[in-house]
C-alpha cells in the first residue's frame, strides 16, 4: 500500500516559496513599484512595510489552503482495492493528519517570513521610526519575537475555523457555512491588524504576541480534537460504499439480495481475512449503532466498522511496517483507543471497555516494536 501523506518538507517548500515571493513584493514596492501594475512611481516606498506586513498576516492566517491533503485512499487505494471504501470527503486534510505535522506548520512558516524580514530592513528606502517594530527591527530581536509569535497565532486561528468547518461539514451545513464565514472575517481581521503591526511600538507588540499564541494553540488543539472525535463517530454511523458496491446498488437496487454478501461462518471480522491471512487481535467499540473495530493481521492494521452480524467494512487500513504502536486515551470524557502509524493518520475508535482498551494498546505497541504477539 501506498500513502501520500503531507511531509513536513512540504512545508518547508511552501514556506521557502512564500518568503521568496514575498521578498520580491518589498523590493517592487520599496521601489516605487506598484506589483499590480508594474509601473514606477505608483506606489510610495514609505507604505512598503505595512503592505508587506499585512500580506504576512493574510498568508497566514489562509495557510489552510497549502495544506497538502492525504487523499490516497480517494485514488490509489481506492480504486486498486475494491474492500477499502472511499472515505468521506474531507475539507481540511491536516484534521486526518498527525499531530506534529499540523503543529509544524505555523511556526516553519513564521521562521521564514521573519528571518527575511531582516533582508527587508536592510535595504528599506523608510527604515521606520526608533522604538516600532519596524524601526528595531534589525537593532533588537524583540521585533523579529513578536512578528514570529503573531504569524504562529494568524496560523493557528486559521487552523481553528477549519477544524470547526471540518466537524460539520458532513452533517451540519449552516455551522460549516457560519465557520467558513467566520473565518474569512476574522482573516480579515488579522490582515487588518498586521497592517499597522510596524508602526507598532514594539513593548506593545510583544505583550499582544505572548498572550495571543498561546491561547491559539488552546484553541486549536481543543478544535482539533473535537473535530477528530466528531467526524470519527460519523463515519461510523455512515460508512462510505465502495466503488464496486456503488455500481451494484446502481444497477440492481436496495431490494436485489441475490448480489448481497452472503455470511461468513465465522462472522465479523474473519469475514475480512484473505485467503492464507490471520488474525492477531481485536478491539471493539460499543458508542455508535454500527460498531467499529481495529484490526491486527499478519498482513495489515486495518479499522472496520460492524455491519450486523455477518459482515466487516473496513473502513481504512494500513501495511504492518507502517505501524507505530498504540495508545488508550479519554478524550472530553470518552474513551478513544489509537494506532499510531509512521507517515499516515492515526486509526481511532471512540468507546469499549478501558481495562481492554489498554490491554489492546500495549500490546498493538509489543507487536509493532518486536512483530510478536502477547500471549
Amino acid at each position: 500500500m501506498r500513502f501520500r501523506t503531507h511531509k513536513l518538507s512540504t512545508t518547508l517548500v511552501y514556506a521557502v516559496a512564500l518568503t521568496l515571493f514575498m521578498l520580491g513584493v518589498f523590493a517592487l514596492t520599496n521601489a516605487g513599484i506598484d506589483p499590480r501594475a508594474g509601473r514606477v512611481g505608483d506606489f510610495d516606498p514609505k507604505d512598503a512595510a505595512t503592505a508587506c506586513f499585512g500580506m504576512l498576516g493574510l498568508y497566514h492566517s489562509i495557510a489552510i489552503v497549502f495544506f497538502d491533503d492525504d487523499d490516497s485512499e480517494k485514488t490509489a487505494d481506492a480504486a486498486t482495492d475494491a474492500h477499502i471504501p472511499r472515505p468521506a470527503d474531507s475539507f481540511t486534510g491536516f484534521v486526518r493528519q498527525a499531530w506534529y505535522k499540523v503543529l509544524s506548520v505555523g511556526p516553519i512558516f513564521a521562521a521564514f517570513c521573519t528571518a527575511s524580514v531582516f533582508i527587508w530592513h536592510s535595504f528599506a528606502e523608510f527604515p521606520g521610526t526608533l522604538g516600532t517594530v519596524w524601526g528595531d527591527y534589525t537593532a533588537s530581536p524583540l521585533p523579529a519575537l513578536a512578528l514570529f509569535f503573531l504569524c504562529w497565532a494568524a496560523t493557528n486561528v486559521g487552523f481553528v475555523f477549519a477544524s470547526i468547518a471540518e466537524a460539520f461539514n458532513r452533517d451540519l451545513y449552516g455551522l460549516f457555512l457560519a465557520a467558513m464565514i467566520v473565518m474569512f472575517l476574522a482573516g480579515l481581521g488579522i490582515t487588518v491588524s498586521f497592517f499597522f503591526l510596524p508602526d507598532q511600538p514594539t513593548g506593545s507588540a510583544l505583550t499582544v504576541a505572548v498572550i495571543a499564541l498561546p491561547v491559539s494553540l488552546i484553541a486549536l488543539l481543543g478544535a482539533r480534537a473535537c473535530a477528530i472525535v466528531r467526524v470519527s463517530r460519523y463515519d461510523a454511523t455512515h460508512p462510505r460504499l465502495t466503488a464496486r458496491e456503488r455500481r451494484r446498488q446502481a444497477r440492481f437496487g436496495h431490494q436485489n439480495k441475490q448480489h448481497q454478501p452472503r455470511p461468513h461462518p465465522d462472522g465479523p471480522p474473519h469475514d475480512m481475512l484473505r485467503r492464507g491471512e490471520k488474525l492477531l487481535m481485536r478491539f471493539p467499540s460499543d458508542r455508535t449503532p454500527e460498531p467499529q473495530m481495529l484490526i491486527a493481521t499478519d498482513q495489515r492494521f486495518a479499522r472496520a466498522s460492524i455491519l450486523g452480524s455477518d459482515r466487516t467494512f473496513v473502513l481504512e487500513q494500513a501495511a504492518p511496517g507502517q505501524l507505530a504502536g498504540a495508545s488508550s486515551q479519554w478524550v472530553q470524557g470518552h474513551l478513544v483507543t489509537i494506532a499510531h502509524f509512521r507517515d499516515r493518520q492515526d486509526m481511532r475508535v471512540v468507546g469499549g471497555n478501558p481495562e481492554q482498551s489498554r490491554a489492546f494498546a500495549e500490546a498493538v505497541t509489543l507487536l509493532a516494536r518486536t512483530g510478536q504477539v502477547r500471549r
